[in-house]
């Protein structure tokens, strides 16, 4: 029954792989089958008890056991589920708010901090309080909160103790008990990449009173992961509280039709300034930009220039990072293409993605003008509008699985029974294709594992298993070749046990040297000077990769802060380069930028050759070009 329900669900060749070689093992593992091993096939005694070891190390069938401290507890779980826009998450906070210690856990560092500012400035009113928000935009102080921040690169103490704190999901402690815990995006718990900090949130969080906040899509696997913990579940649903509509017909490549509110969606880089050139061109409104690769420091800063009226930033333009952490006061979401590159593959976006961006438009109390206050959304091209149509009217479909980490004291237990110098890619791939997990229940998938792993066999084999997967599962942008040497190079200073020199380590790369040119051209700029430093938008990719080694460094030194002891001095250069970063970011609404690498191949005869329209711009949003697949959020 445990394999009839797991082949019942999608699967890669990879998953499938690994449920074939968990039945042989099971099968192998039977003590009638172990003897004729022995007896038929003449392998020895020694290698079945391995087999057999290795079974038993590797399976975890009630994986809410391994966290101890809330199984010792009695829960309530309220799990708020609804499309976006429907004031799940709210009615959470207000519990949060009301409650004499809690906390709130995200999915990213700017709903972080955006919780945290608002616990603190009293923006929540508490749950029994007779008012759906303070009077004062701003707060009312008699509902803060002391609150703390923690994410994987940022912290932010109080001076004196506090009841409250806002992190990120994977530095979520299961240690502290809390009135109340607050989770948010629930449904991430099914990423193949990040989903096993939900899962971890869902089973060990220490609260009396825990809100799962997210998509209809999680309810069953959070039910499955609860069914033998004895904790009391209730499930409360939502509905939109502002009409989304699905126009008739499609802007047919006519950026001239782009309005003031306008969201345009795109899926590669590249197509983002392409984009963000030709409506400037065209309808001489400003252009905010968002995208994975951009600093969530900026992110906000674009967000907020677009929410202003006066900033003369009427549209924003963005990837798909536009879906989740912003609260945007977007009155239309154009997608400029309905399908996008998954790292192997340009595939159509699934129902969940189009429902979560396509929702970002119309949000709750962002339209007061409006008199519907409702949200509409379309495609840039005629022939992506039914998939769009298709998807918005579809129902949610359940995740299939629940992702699990690899879990330290079981891999511990592997290690105990290989071969001593065994690789460690091997021994994570024993506790996957080995040992059985739950039918609702699958490791997480990550490519990057490969690299790490063979990084950390060569440069440092002696290395504790939980110090190998502290870096295995530390924010590398492994498709960023340059960012990935400067972080070997970093590793390598602390497999020598040294102290990381951040300067030694941007050595060579010319960073320092770039951003200090940048600098330079940015005064000149802003006392009207002319200066013959190259061109702000040139820069901005190896400026991206900075910010991203920036990040791993700050996140590794709240682990290791004796070795990455220079973490203020790097703050300082991560503030200089968020300065930059958003002068060119602004430069390139402000001047013409030449198209780079636009002639990507595209069915001609889809794009509508429309006068006076950049086609290098509508090639550019079809192309089926890598855009910001497999470059790990920073926590």
């Amino acid at each position: 029954m445990y394999d009839l329900e797991r082949f019942s669900k999608p699967h890669d060749g990879t998953s499938i792989d690994v449920i074939f070689s968990t039945v042989f093992f099971a099968w192998a593992t039977q003590p009638e089958n172990e003897a004729r091993f022995v007896s038929d096939l003449g392998v020895s005694e020694s290698t079945v008890r391995v087999v057999s070891k290795l079974m038993r190390v590797t399976s975890r069938p009630f994986p809410a056991d391994e966290y101890g401290i809330a199984r010792k507890s009695h829960r309530k779980i309220i799990m708020h589920v609804g499309p976006t826009n429907s004031g799940k998450t709210h009615h959470a906070l207000r519990a949060l708010a009301a409650a004499r210690s809690g906390v709130y856990a995200g999915p990213l560092r700017l709903l972080a901090h955006e919780i945290w500012h608002r616990l603190n400035s009293g923006q929540i009113v508490p749950l029994g309080v007779d008012a759906q928000s303070p009077k004062n935009p701003k707060g009312d102080p008699e509902y803060a909160r002391l609150c703390n921040m923690i994410t994987g690169e940022e912290k932010k103490l109080a001076d004196g103790p506090t009841s409250h704190l806002s992190c990120t999901v994977e530095m979520l402690s299961q240690n502290i008990r809390y009135d109340v815990a607050v989770i948010d995006e629930i449904q991430m718990i099914g990423d193949p990449v990040r989903g096993p900090g939900w899962t971890n949130a869902v089973l060990g969080v220490w609260a009396k009173e825990v809100h799962l906040c997210g998509e209809e899509t999680a309810v069953p696997l959070v039910e499955a992961l609860l069914e033998h913990t004895g904790d009391d579940l209730e499930v409360r649903r939502y509905e939109r509280l502002t009409p989304l509509v699905v126009e008739q017909e499609s802007l047919n490549g006519d950026f001239s039709k782009i309005r003031k509110g306008d969201c345009i969606v795109t899926f590669n880089r590249s197509s983002i300034f392409a984009i963000k050139k030709t409506v400037e061109e065209v309808t001489g409104m400003r252009c905010a930009v968002v995208y994975g690769r951009l600093p969530p420091e900026i992110r906000s800063e674009q967000a907020a220039l677009f929410n202003d009226p006066d900033s003369g930033y009427d549209v924003i333009v963005g990837s798909d990072a536009i879906g989740m952490g912003l609260n945007l006061k977007i009155k239309r979401v154009i997608f400029s293409a309905t399908a996008k590159y998954d790292g192997q593959a340009l595939r159509p976006l699934d129902v969940s993605s189009v429902k979560q961006i396509a929702g970002r438009a119309g949000r709750y109390g962002l339209h007061t003008e409006q008199v519907d206050l409702g949200g509409t959304t379309t495609t840039l091209f005629e022939e992506d509008l039914p998939h769009l149509q298709y998807c918005v009217a579809q129902p949610y479909e359940p995740l299939p699985w629940a992702r699990i980490g690899f879990y330290g004291q079981s891999l511990r237990n592997v290690v105990s029974v290989l071969p001593l110098g065994t690789p460690m890619y091997t021994v994570m791939s024993a506790a996957k294709f080995i040992g059985r997990l739950p039918p609702y229940a699958q490791y997480t998938l990550d490519d990057h594992f490969v690299e790490a792993c063979a990084f950390l066999d060569e440069h440092w084999a002696n290395m504790s298993i939980d110090d190998k997967m502290t870096l295995v599962h530390s924010p590398v942008p492994w498709r960023d070749p340059l960012s990935v040497e400067i972080i070997h190079g970093i590793w390598a200073q602390q497999a020598r046990g040294d102290r990381i020199d951040f300067v030694r380590a941007l050595r060579g790369t010319g960073l320092l040297e770039r951003l200090d040119e940048l600098e330079n051209k940015m005064r000149m700029d802003e006392a009207g000077l002319p200066s013959r430093a190259r061109d702000p938008g040139q820069s901005l990719m190896v400026l991206e990769s900075m910010h991203k080694v920036i990040g791993l460094y700050l996140w590794m030194s709240f682990r290791h802060p004796l070795l990455y002891c220079e973490a203020e001095m790097v703050t300082a250069i991560k503030v200089r380069l968020e300065l930059v970063l958003n002068w060119a970011l602004d430069r390139l609404s402000k001047k013409l930028i030449r198209q780079r690498g636009l002639q990507a191949t595209v069915r001609n005869d889809l794009i509508p050759k429309t006068p006076g329209i950049d086609q290098g711009a509508l090639n550019a949003a079809r192309a089926p070009v890598e855009g910001d697949a497999g470059i790990l959020p920073l926590l």
